[in-house]
């Protein structure tokens, strides 16, 4: 049913009923069920490479300062701080690192900086590190090539990927390589164990919180070794970077048993099943056949953690840089990942995905595949996400084109429980995406369905209390407007309400919270479908028309919340029902790691004394024992940050402790 606009903040607004704007499609129907579906949705979606971040001091300057604070207006919630190729030979007792896209020159580097920074100038966002895993790291920076001197010589730059540090040489044309230069000279010998001391470095004798730096990337597009890092010659095949991923791995989770592990950090979709080998074995041989990289991986990963009974993969990471230009392939990448109907344009590495080639291969559905690969050698159950730390989503003639491609990635990911999202490029655009879906969405993914979800997506969240709603409408028509029918299911929204739009954007706009390109709209509906009272209204169906190219955030709330079913969903101090206990007795607080039980409900069943157990998530018992009835609270401590589980007498209730 339609409604209209009672008043309207703003020149552009959100024409929300039909009969203020004609659309030129059917009305696509949109079911939100606020009770089925239900998912954490990470705050890691919500990031970026780092950048303007200089590594050279711990202090900031004014242009820093500016980048910090947008960030975190923004809600940036995650920085991956190790510059990728750049990681791969970082030497954290040196400080410093190999650059192989500039002649390998080594250059003095301070990871530690940025981290302060991070501590100290970022709250609410934390960083994401790298391990070495090459088995070598920088070691000085006196065989540099002199690429000044020869600029100056020659008129012009060498070919910057030639291996000319240690002593190289290059013909005129500075093209042609007349000598390698020797890497002995300006790296040393780097094994898992120096690799993984940074982590009581930093955690002892640094006193760094490491619950700031909880995720390590297992180094960097290690597949692509033989060209990135072409001076060491390393013999890149599955087995050998499968024994030196699993030698650091166990390294450090023996260092520490939290650390989040992502790997194995493939550079782009030809390497998601080929290995840059140079040899017969860029896909990997098996007992049986020849395997798809990364399902190769996966199998030889989960054969050593089930020998070991060592975890060895947290994150399963990988990175795709999709080149497609037209507005239709860019309106559909976000269908590569989980999408098994639709035929990517640019499928290539994905026909190797049986181990051999087969042409007629064209539905990439990676992320599935994955998921699929991690269940079928893990077991189910396993607890390894997904994430995609490196990809290019731009288009540098319209910034409302690079919105909406980003938009639906991080719906998709939302609606598929995805961990990590840190796009390596960033344009104008982005940050009044990942406003809009950080700053006004939920902690809880909740069920969307679209009858033409191709061109209108839906994605919705829930807070956790369930009193209110987030619909984001991803409209993916390039030139007409689109007329939606949304019912919301087990919620009685109130008939006013916000809604907030981007369309038309142009420049980078973003600036604050508080100025950005954002229309918003205050809206009454019609009561449709719903149930009144003598005070309020409620409504659960509503129509309205999207501007083309446009997101659009309807903000509903109701005033009969039902909690969400989503025992991961759980904020510090917030407290959830478990399924099938009844109504909670008990209410939780929490500050910092002391967590404060009290009764809300009586006496506490009229028990002398109630009995209590407070556990880890692995059902290991931290405290036990018994409340006496003359004392008003119940007052723990738990030894860390990180989730509990809470039994008092008869219920349980999850908890969070920072």
């Amino acid at each position: 049913m339609g409604y209209s606009s009672s008043h309207i903040f703003g020149t552009a607004a959100v024409l929300l009923a039909a009969c203020f704007t004609t659309a030129t499609h059917a009305a696509i129907d949109v079911t939100v069920n606020t009770q089925k579906g239900v998912m954490k949705i990470s705050p890691y979606l919500y990031g970026r490479n780092i950048d303007k971040i200089s590594d050279g001091t711990a202090e900031t300057d004014s242009t820093e300062e500016a980048f910090i604070n947008q960030m975190l207006e923004a809600g940036v919630h995650f920085l991956r701080a190790n510059n990728g190729n750049n990681a791969t030979r970082y030497n954290w007792r040196h400080k410093m690192t190999v650059h192989p896209d500039w002649y390998n020159n080594v250059y003095s580097h301070d990871w530690a900086n940025t981290a302060q920074k991070v501590l100290g100038k970022m709250p609410g966002i934390d960083a994401m590190y790298a391990f070495q895993l090459t088995g070598w790291a920088a070691s000085s920076t006196e065989y540099n090539f002199g690429d000044w001197n020869w600029k100056q010589e020659h008129g012009q730059n060498a070919k910057s990927t030639l291996d000319l540090a240690g002593g190289g040489e290059v013909a005129d044309d500075g093209e042609t390589l007349i000598k390698a230069g020797d890497y002995k000279l300006y790296n040393m010998e780097w094994p898992a164990d120096s690799t993984v001391a940074i982590i009581p470095y930093w955690r002892d004798e640094l006193k760094f919180d490491m619950n700031r730096f909880k995720y390590w990337s297992m180094d960097n597009e290690m597949e692509i070794w033989r060209g990135t890092h072409s001076d060491l010659d390393l013999p890149v095949t599955g087995d050998f970077l499968v024994e030196h991923y699993i030698d650091v791995a166990k390294k450090a989770r023996a260092l520490w048993k939290d650390i989040k592990l992502t790997g194995p950090v493939t550079a782009n979709e030809w390497q998601w099943c080929s290995i840059g080998s140079y040899n017969k074995e860029d896909r990997p041989k098996g007992p049986d056949r020849n395997y798809c990289w990364l399902e190769y991986f996966i199998m030889k990963i989960a054969e050593e953690q089930k020998k070991s009974g060592v975890r060895l993969l947290d994150v399963f990471d990988i990175h795709w840089y999709p080149s497609e230009k037209d507005y239709e392939s860019r309106m559909n990448w976000h269908r590569v990942l989980f999408d098994t109907t639709y035929n990517y344009p640019g499928a290539n590495g994905i026909k190797n995905v049986t181990g051999k080639w087969d042409n007629n291969k064209t539905k990439e559905f990676i992320f599935k595949r994955i998921n699929d690969w991690l269940n079928q050698y893990f077991g189910e159950g396993h607890g390894i996400t997904l994430g995609i730390t490196e990809t290019s989503l731009i288009d540098e003639n319209d910034p409302m084109v690079t919105a909406l491609t980003y938009a639906s990635f991080i719906g998709t990911m939302q609606e598929n429980g995805v961990e990590i999202f840190t796009p390596w490029t960033w344009n104008d655009g982005m940050y009044e995406v990942l406003h809009l879906f950080s700053r006004y969405g939920h902690a809880n993914r909740v069920q969307s369905t679209s009858s033409n979800d191709s061109l209108v997506s839906a994605y919705s969240s829930i807070t956790n209390k369930g009193d209110s709603l987030t619909v984001i409408f991803v409209n993916r028509a390039e030139k007409d407007a689109q007329d939606v029918q949304l019912k919301v299911e087990n919620f009685d929204a109130k008939t006013k309400f916000k809604t907030l739009t981007l369309a038309g954007i142009t420049g980078e706009t973003f600036v604050s919270h508080t100025k950005n390109a954002l229309k918003e709209d205050a809206v009454s509906a019609k009561v449709s479908g719903g149930s009144t009272s003598t005070t309020t209204s409620f409504a659960n169906k509503f129509t309205m028309t999207l501007p083309a190219k446009s997101i659009t955030a309807v903000l509903l709330s109701t005033e009969k919340p039902q909690v969400v079913d989503s025992t991961d969903a759980i904020k510090p101090g917030e407290l959830h029902r478990r399924s099938g206990i009844s109504t909670a007795r008990f209410a939780i607080a929490t500050q910092g790691r002391n967590i404060v039980v009290s009764s809300i409900a009586g006496n506490r069943n009229n028990a002398a004394t109630t009995r209590y157990a407070l556990s880890n998530v692995l059902g290991q018992v931290i405290a036990s024992g018994f409340w006496n009835a003359g004392s008003p609270t119940l007052n723990l401590t738990a030894p860390r940050a990180g989730k509990y589980i809470l039994k008092v007498d008869a219920q349980s209730y999850n908890i969070v402790v920072k």
